[in-house]
């Protein structure tokens, strides 16, 4: 599993963020930064939950703890009408095993549909 070190370079990066940069936005020095990265010091509580707003992902995906960097805010979005996201991961739980792999077959020849969709128009 990642380091939190690691998870954090990764997250800056991934945003085009100097280490300097990132200093500013959560009010420390650039050289706590890269002790962070470097996995030489932690943040503390309240650091911690800073740089996860920061970045949008919970405190769980920093520590390494959970491989999605989803935020748990993206549970309460509507996503199919007046359906939250959360709503919709319920319906699928309660589906029986038949029925979820009928939804992951479905899922899967959507996603190639629009693939290829794509790789069509682009020729």
């Amino acid at each position: 599993m990642a380091k939190f070190g690691q998870i954090l370079s990764a997250l800056r990066q991934n945003r085009g963020m100097t280490q300097k940069e990132l200093a500013k936005i959560l009010y420390v020095s650039d050289g706590t930064i890269s002790n962070y990265e470097n996995d030489v010091h932690y943040p503390d509580v309240e650091k911690l939950m800073d740089i996860a707003n920061c970045f949008g992902v919970t405190t769980d995906y920093l520590l390494g703890r959970c491989k999605n960097n989803l935020s748990p805010d993206i549970f309460s979005e509507k996503l199919l009408g007046q359906r939250t996201t959360g709503d919709i991961i319920e319906m699928i739980q309660a589906l029986d095993e038949d029925h979820q792999q009928a939804l992951k077959i479905i899922l899967y020849d959507m996603q190639y549909s629009m693939m290829l969709h794509r790789y069509k128009k682009d020729l």
